[in-house]
């Protein structure tokens, strides 16, 4: 069956790549591994802990796969399953993972920091401020979109017929009639919640083997899918809160949004790490039995009668209101590349790492592994997604129904149909697998993305306001005993604060500006990370507010692509700089930018014709910004700015300027 053919080609594919086009990557970016990383010389315990590559391999692939590899090749298959799968190698090798290297090691060489103060070294402080500024529409828009989505995986309805039960059942919850097949993996979320902290107080407290730790989360995650089983979450379809009537939907989006922003504020062991360690397991062990699910349908010949045709370019102009180009490379957004992922690499993965080899192993190889899971989503979709109740979930508008899309509905049914055409399986075991699977990487992501976002806030509080006595305080200020050499005085300096954009890398003494009463409180408000949090919380709900999954993908995938395109043109002024070839990342750059641009100039059009303020502003400031950084990059470039320094060198290591010489 041609499925067989797609995965083993894929999978030979891919490691190719990884095994030749990485190695020669590393070795034209100056790879070192004996180089120290910022998890070492400015560990903290909170943010900068060093960390096994295996978990930290683990929390990242976790947090950029998300509902990205999933959701974009489901709703991209209109399109035809072989437009869809050649981009998602193509893009995947040439761009994703170049991307998320290139992305990592940036973050690493340059002490931790993310792609924004990267381009401040760069190109200055207004640049900065206007790429954090994108960052932050960006990840709400990431927030929002994952947020929606991982309610409505929640609260899917499925009538008996689909998912072939009796409705003696009682596997499920009924309502109204309908299955909900969300409530044994919203029980499974919130037990694995509950017990992670107890996992990363083993590996990292109590230094406990990583093997060890794997065991434990196994037989966590066996427990949690058992208990939801016996005990699934079942909120009422309304619910009476504070005068107010809320759906099942928007009070999952309520407490998910609780979650988020404790996640965000506690130490990063605590619940976001851990939780990643714990679940990245069902992610694992999903992938492989879709693998083996697939493969074993495939030498059966097995599939649903009415396939999902090769190519369909028609039928899928239509339903994305679009052609192919732009909108088929819009839509599989992380599974071929994804900007967001630089946000993972520059927040929180950067910081865990003990050596740079470990930003190839995690940045490459795990874009890698994401594209793989989107090809088995592909793969699924052949196998699984009769063509009529694929579009009846996915594309209803094609057959004029007015209900909402539901990619994650369409994806658990494709699951479902081929665990039972390969093992005989009932239609809803399978479902129910792939609904674990999905919810897992949505909520993965969901944390970490909230918590990224705590992180450039902070980064725009400091840029602004860093002159001020409240944010250079010296009882904040790093040291040398966090740098390894047990004295006290602050590192870099003769015991005065450091200069913000630049602690703990060659960083100058600075003067501060004295604050006293309603001010001092307001700056000392805006550099807390519990204010951060829920800053970061309630720029997610506003987005989330505006539509449904499927209304804000359209955005949130241009700009999540638009940031890649942004990265990879920052990486080749980062190469160019230190003297290093940069075709490798320039190419890909300008490819990117051209579908994103070409893609937020047309849903300007549709968002005007569907009266979506919001959405119709957000399009237009990044079509604004965008042109801003373009031309601030070329104004650098031709202004001699990226005159070579030494290979060996990162831009932190240069000394300090001002960023508007």
């Amino acid at each position: 069956m041609i499925v067989l053919v797609v995965l083993i080609g894929s999978m030979l594919i891919l490691g190719i790549a990884g095994r030749v086009y990485a190695h020669y990557l590393a070795k034209n970016v100056g790879e070192n591994s004996s180089r120290a990383t910022p998890a070492i010389t400015k560990a903290d315990g909170r943010d900068y802990i060093a960390t096994p590559t295996a978990v930290v391999f683990a929390h990242h692939f976790a947090s950029i796969a998300g509902a990205g590899p999933i959701v974009g090749p489901v709703l991209a298959v209109i399109f035809g399953w072989l437009p869809a799968l050649i981009w998602i190698l193509v893009g995947g090798i040439t761009i994703g993972a170049v991307h998320d290297y290139l992305a990592t090691y940036m973050a690493t060489r340059e002490g931790g920091e993310s792609v924004a103060t990267i381009a401040k070294r760069l190109l200055g402080k207004n640049v900065f401020l206007a790429l954090m500024i994108f960052l932050i529409v960006m990840l709400s828009l990431v927030c929002a979109t994952f947020l929606n989505l991982s309610a409505s995986a929640l609260t899917s309805l499925l009538p008996f017929d689909r998912i072939e039960l009796p409705q003696t059942q009682t596997l499920f919850r009924v309502v109204d009639g309908q299955v909900v097949i969300g409530g044994i993996a919203s029980m499974s979320v919130i037990v694995i919640t509950v017990v992670s902290p107890l996992i990363g107080w083993m590996y990292l407290k109590k230094k406990v083997a990583v093997w060890k730790c794997s065991l434990a989360a196994i037989g966590i995650c066996v427990v949690s899918i058992t208990i939801g089983i016996l005990r699934p979450v079942a909120l009422p379809a309304q619910t009476q809160l504070l005068g107010l009537t809320f759906s099942a939907t928007e009070l999952w989006v309520l407490l998910l949004s609780v979650y988020v922003l404790v996640a965000a504020g506690v130490p990063v062991w605590i619940f976001l790490q851990s939780r990643d360690f714990i679940n990245v397991h069902i992610l694992y062990v999903g992938v492989v039995a879709l693998v083996v699910t697939l493969f074993v349908a495939g030498i059966r010949g097995e599939g649903v009668a009415d396939t999902i045709p090769a190519i369909n370019i028609e039928q899928g102009s239509e339903a994305m209101k679009g052609p192919i180009w732009p909108m088929l490379f819009i839509v599989i957004a992380c599974g071929a590349v994804s900007g967001f992922h630089s946000l993972c690499a520059g927040g929180t993965t950067c910081k865990q790492l003990t050596s740079e080899s470990s930003a190839r192993r995690i940045g490459y190889y795990g874009m890698l592994l994401e594209s793989f899971l989107a090809v088995c989503i592909i793969g699924a979709m052949i196998v699984g997604a009769g063509k009529m109740n694929y579009i009846m979930d996915v594309h209803p508008s094609l057959l004029s129904i007015t209900k909402e899309s539901n990619p994650v509905l369409g994806f658990a049914m494709a699951v479902g149909n081929s665990a039972k055409l390969a093992f005989g399986a009932p239609i809803a075991v399978g479902a129910l697998a792939g609904m674990i699977l999905l919810e897992g990487f949505l909520v993965t992501t969901l944390d970490t993305a909230v918590r990224l976002m705590r992180y450039l806030l902070e980064e725009i509080w400091r840029a602004l306001f860093g002159r001020y006595d409240v944010f250079a305080n010296p009882s904040d200020v790093p040291t040398n005993e966090a740098w390894g050499s047990g004295e006290k005085t602050p590192a870099g300096s003769a015991g005065l604060p450091i200069k913000p954009d630049f602690i703990g890398m060659n960083a100058v003494a600075c003067k501060t500006i004295p604050t006293h009463g309603v001010w001092k409180l307001l700056l000392g408000l805006l550099r807390h990370y519990w204010f951060n949090s829920g800053l970061a919380v309630a720029l997610m709900l506003f987005f989330a507010m505006t539509g449904s999954a499927k209304a804000l993908w359209g955005i949130f995938a241009a700009s999540n692509q638009l940031l890649a395109a942004f990265v990879l043109l920052i990486a080749s002024l980062w190469l160019l700089r230190q003297g290093r070839k940069i075709w490798f990342a320039l190419i890909p750059a300008i490819i990117m930018l051209a579908t994103t641009l070409t893609s937020l100039i047309m849903m300007l059009k549709t968002y005007q014709q569907a009266h979506k303020t919001t959405l119709l502003t957000a399009d237009i400031f990044l079509l604004v910004i965008t042109v801003y950084l373009l031309i601030s990059g070329l104004r650098a470039v031709f202004a001699g700015r990226m005159q070579p320094i030494s290979p060996s060198a990162s831009i932190a290591e240069m000394t300090p300027r001002s960023p508007e010489e």
